[in-house]
């Protein structure tokens, strides 16, 4: 029989092994999405305040939320059940350039 403690160990790195799942699997920007934006039009270079509401998003206060343009993207990201609210190229090309949504000057 297994004693107790190396049945506690399993379960915490079960729980761990979880909480990184869910983590990773979470809708977030990283290098892959500017990569995904910049090979659907290669001439931009894309920063955080495209998709966010504030320049240098955190994790904390709120500061990750998105703008238009962003919603619009994972919106279309989850309309794709094989992308798991990860973009692609062509999500992009759906929802259009970052310019599109900015407001007329």
């Amino acid at each position: 029989m297994k004693s107790l403690k190396f049945q506690s160990m399993v379960m915490c790195v079960g729980i761990l092994a979880a909480g990184a799942f869910l983590f990773t699997s979470t809708a977030k920007a990283d290098l892959k999405e500017i990569k995904n934006y910049k090979e659907a039009y290669p001439e931009t270079k894309p920063k955080c305040i495209d998709c966010h509401v504030d320049a240098m998003p955190k994790k904390d206060d709120g500061k990750h939320e998105l703008n238009a343009y962003g919603t619009a993207v994972i919106a279309e990201a989850k309309k794709d059940a094989a992308a798991d609210t990860k973009s692609t190229p062509a999500t992009y090309t759906k929802v259009g350039k970052i310019e599109d949504f900015k407001p007329a000057k």
